[in-house]
C-alpha cells in the first residue's frame, strides 16, 4: 500500500528521519509485510510516505462492509474508504487518495498504532444501469450544492467567500442514505476541480471554499431515448405548421457495455449518438459557460486565445468570448487532456437537452416548463431572468423582454437573480442547483458541429472568408479559396458534420439527437419547442450556435433548443463550453 506524503509548508523546520518503519497489515492470520520511510514534516506534524518492505509497529486492519479481509480491494472493485468510520486506534487522522489509491496518516504521536480501514460500496443509483459517474483520475471532487437562502438582511453579494445559495460541500460517495446523487428525483450528480495543492484540503462533509475551485461540472449518463416520429417526418417538418405542445421525452440510462440502439422510426429507441464517439458512461458537461480567469469586466474576457489555463467553469464569472471556433477547441482539448476533455459537440448539447425535458430534469409525466433565460447583458454566468419573456428581440429593452444592462459580479438586479440567490435554479436544466445553467440566453455559445464546404467536398468548411473563419485549415464559403495556413482539424470524433446548402431553413440536414430536426414542425424561423430561434448553418455561416443568437436578450427566442450559426471567427458574447469523457 503506498502511503502519501504532504507538501512541505514551512522548509526551516523540515527533517528527514533517517531510518524506515514498517507496515503490517494483520489480516485473518496472513501477514504482509511493507516498509516507507517517515517524513517530519515540522514540529507538530509528522507524513508517511514510501515503499513497504520490512516488519514494524504500524498495523493496517482492511474491512469491506465491516467484513475483515485478506487484502485492500482495487481501484477498480466499486469500493472506496468510508474516512467517517475508519480510524486508528491512538487518535490519528486518515485520509484517503483516490486517484494513488493510497492512505493518508497525519498528526502521528507514536509509531506503534492500529489502523482500520473501513471501505464501503460506492453508492450506484440503479436507475442508471451501470452509467455512473466516473471521478476520473481524482481530479474531480463529488460534490453536494445547497440551496441555504440568504439571509433577509442581506441585500448584495459581496464577495465569492459570502455564497447563501449554491454552497458546495464535499460528498461522500458511499453514503447510501442521503446520496450525492439521484436522477430519480433530479437531482445529478456534481463534481469540482479544485485548485494546485487545494484537494488535501477537504474531507467529506466539509464546505468546499469557493475561492479554491477552478471549475464545476455535471453528470450526463449515458442513455437512449424515444423517438417521437420517424425521421422521414422529421425531414418533412419544415413544410408543417408551428404547434406549441410540449411533451417529455422518453428516456433510460444504459451503460457503455449494453448493445447500441438504433431506430429510425416512431417509438422506437435510439442510443444518443454523443455517447458512441468515446468509450465512456457519460460524459461531465460545463455548469457554467467558459469563463475567463482574469477578466475584470465583460470586454476583458473577451480573448482570441488558446490559454488552457485561463479556464475557469464557475458562477459570477465573465463568459469567456470573441474567440474562434478553433482557439475554443484547443483551449479545451488542451485543458484536462487525461479526461479527453473537448469543446462541446452539437451532439452533446442535443444530450444534455432530452435529459432536461425528461422526468429526469424539467418535466413530469405529461408537460414540461420552459428553461429560465439568463438575461444579464455582461454575460456573467449562473444569472437567471426574474420573469419569463413573453416577445422575442425587438432592439429594444421593453415590460416584455427587460433585461439587466449595468448588473456586475456578484449583484442582484432589477430584472434577474444572481446565482447564490436560491430563486436562480429556475435557469438550471432541474430546476434546483444540481442542473447545468447558462444554456438559455447569456453568451451565445459555437458548439463543435460545422457545415461541408460546398457539394463537392465532404471535409469541413473553414469559416466565411479569409477574415471571417474559424481558424481551421478548410474551404471558405462565400468566396473561391481555401485556408491553408491555419490549425489542422481535429479528429472526426470531435465534432459533427453537415451537408453542405445555401438555405438556413433546410432542416433536414440535422442529426436525430442534436435536436435540430427534431424540434419541428418549423415556422417563421423558429421552432416547436417553446418558439426558440432555428436557423441552420449554411453559405456564409458553416458554424453552429447554441442557446440565443445575441444570447441576454433575445426573450422567448433564445432557449435550449434555440441553433443558429456564425461565420467561425470570434463574436463579442459568443462563447463555448467544455464537455469531459473520462
Amino acid at each position: 500500500m503506498e502511503l502519501k506524503r504532504f507538501k512541505e509548508k514551512n522548509p526551516k523546520k523540515v527533517g528527514i528521519i533517517l531510518f524506515t518503519i514498517s507496515c503490517i497489515l494483520l489480516i485473518t492470520g496472513v501477514i504482509l509485510y511493507r516498509t516507507f520511510a517517515i517524513f517530519q514534516v515540522n514540529e507538530n506534524q509528522n507524513m508517511i510516505e514510501g515503499n513497504i518492505q520490512d516488519e514494524g509497529d504500524i498495523r493496517f486492519m482492511v474491512y469491506i462492509d465491516d467484513v475483515l479481509q485478506k487484502d485492500v480491494p482495487s481501484k477498480e472493485s466499486g469500493y472506496s474508504l468510508d474516512t467517517s468510520t475508519s480510524y486508528c486506534d491512538n487518535g490519528d487522522l486518515i485520509s484517503w487518495n483516490d486517484e494513488r489509491w493510497s492512505v493518508e496518516l497525519k498528526n502521528i504521536s507514536t509509531t506503534k498504532t492500529k489502523c482500520y480501514l473501513k471501505f464501503k460500496q460506492i453508492y450506484k443509483e440503479e436507475i442508471l444501469n451501470g452509467a455512473i459517474p466516473d471521478l476520473g483520475n481524482g481530479r474531480l471532487i463529488p460534490v453536494k450544492i445547497s440551496d441555504t437562502e440568504k439571509p433577509s438582511d442581506v441585500t448584495e453579494y459581496t464577495n465569492a467567500e459570502n455564497n447563501y445559495g449554491g454552497k458546495v460541500i464535499k460528498a461522500d460517495i458511499t453514503d447510501t442514505d442521503d446520496p450525492w446523487y439521484s436522477y430519480t428525483n433530479k437531482k445529478w450528480a456534481n463534481a469540482v476541480i479544485l485548485k494546485d495543492g487545494k484537494v488535501d484540503n477537504y474531507q467529506p462533509g466539509d464546505e468546499i471554499k469557493e475561492g479554491d475551485i477552478e471549475s464545476y461540472l455535471v453528470w450526463i449518463p449515458r442513455y437512449r431515448y424515444q423517438l417521437k416520429d420517424d425521421e422521414e417526418a422529421y425531414n418533412l417538418y419544415v413544410n408543417k405548421g408551428n404547434s406549441d405542445v410540449i411533451t417529455p421525452y422518453f428516456i433510460k440510462f444504459e451503460s457503455k457495455n449494453e448493445g447500441i440502439s438504433s431506430g429510425s422510426t416512431q417509438n422506437s429507441w435510439l442510443t444518443h449518438p454523443a455517447f458512441l464517439s468515446f468509450t465512456s458512461n457519460g460524459m461531465w458537461v460545463g455548469k457554467f459557460e467558459t469563463g475567463y480567469a482574469d477578466a475584470i469586466d465583460t470586454n476583458s474576457a473577451q480573448q482570441n486565445s488558446q490559454e488552457s489555463d485561463k479556464i475557469v467553469i464557475k458562477p459570477n464569472m465573465y463568459s469567456w468570448g470573441n474567440i474562434s471556433v478553433g482557439n475554443a477547441f484547443y483551449a479545451s482539448y488542451n485543458y484536462l487532456r487525461e479526461l479527453e476533455s473537448h469543446m462541446m459537440k452539437n451532439s452533446e448539447w442535443g444530450a444534455v437537452f432530452y435529459l432536461t425535458y425528461s422526468i429526469y430534469g424539467r418535466c413530469n409525466e405529461t408537460s414540461c416548463t420552459e428553461l429560465r433565460i439568463n438575461n444579464n447583458g455582461n454575460y456573467i454566468t449562473g444569472y437567471s431572468a426574474n420573469f419569463d419573456p413573453t416577445c422575442g428581440y425587438t432592439e429594444t429593452n421593453e415590460e416584455c423582454n427587460k433585461y439587466e444592462e449595468n448588473i456586475d459580479i456578484n449583484e442582484e438586479g432589477k430584472y434577474g437573480w444572481n446565482y447564490n440567490n436560491s430563486s436562480s435554479v429556475v435557469a438550471s436544466t432541474t430546476n434546483n442547483y444540481s442542473g447545468i445553467y447558462d444554456m438559455s440566453g447569456g453568451a451565445n455559445e459555437y458548439v463543435m458541429g460545422v457545415m461541408q464546404g460546398s457539394n463537392n467536398n465532404s471535409n469541413p468548411a473553414s469559416g466565411s472568408d479569409e477574415t471571417n473563419n474559424s481558424g481551421f485549415n478548410g474551404l471558405y464559403t462565400n468566396i473561391v479559396g481555401e485556408k491553408k495556413d491555419g490549425m489542422q482539424l481535429p479528429s472526426t470524433k470531435y465534432y459533427d458534420l453537415y451537408d453542405y446548402n445555401t438555405s438556413r431553413s433546410t432542416y433536414q440536414r440535422g442529426h436525430l439527437g442534436d435536436a435540430t430536426k427534431e424540434l419541428g414542425p418549423f415556422s417563421g424561423e423558429t421552432s416547436s419547442f417553446f418558439l426558440d430561434k432555428a436557423l441552420f448553418v449554411h453559405k456564409g455561416f458553416p458554424w453552429f450556435t447554441r442557446g440565443g443568437d445575441a444570447g441576454f436578450n433575445r426573450g422567448t427566442l433564445s432557449g435550449l433548443g434555440n441553433f443558429y450559426y456564425g461565420h467561425g471567427g470570434g463574436y463579442k458574447g459568443v462563447g463555448f463550453r467544455i464537455v469531459l469523457t473520462p
